[in-house]
């Protein structure tokens, strides 16, 4: 009976251990992630997004949708908070800058969420919705996106223990 029980466990914990099929490379980033704030919301915050958004950095280009970087910033966004022009010429500069600097990518992801995070007066369910939706973060599609990054941190946090 015991061995039962303990093969019973040991299924249980492969079934859910890595749920999110993170790599030992994925963890050092999201560590890396992690340290770059004292505020706990924002580092899961970051962590999550990335996950979720670029596959923590395995898919940094949307061409359909003109998201870019590791936590997928819409261009159109990037272009308006960098105050230049909005042109081929500054899309592509700042669409590779997102891709390649992965610096530059985490800073404007964290005035992204600060921005949100003011309006929604740290709410965070209404910040991670609107990371995804902007002004619809009411929407089923920015509520379903905020529901998901909850999910990611849960995993995040007590299965990964980051």
């Amino acid at each position: 009976m015991k061995k039962i029980i303990i093969l019973f466990l040991l299924i249980i914990n492969l079934a859910y251990s890595n749920s999110l099929g993170l790599t030992k490379t994925d963890i050092i980033i999201l560590k890396k992630i992690k340290s770059l704030t004292n505020d706990t919301f924002m580092k899961y915050t970051l962590m999550a997004i990335a996950v979720k958004e670029s596959s923590v950095g395995k898919n940094l280009i949307n061409n359909v949708s003109k998201d870019y970087g590791l936590f997928q910033a819409n261009i159109k966004s990037v272009i308006r908070r960098q105050k230049v022009q909005d042109n081929i010429y500054n899309r592509n500069y700042f669409a590779k800058k997102l891709v390649y600097d992965a610096g530059f990518s985490t800073a404007n992801a964290i005035v992204e969420i600060d921005y949100w995070r003011k309006i929604h007066n740290d709410n965070w369910i209404k910040i991670w919705a609107s990371y995804n939706t902007g002004w619809k973060y009411k929407s089923n599609t920015g509520l379903d996106y905020a529901s998901s990054v909850f999910d990611i941190v849960k995993k995040l946090k007590y299965e990964y223990n980051l």
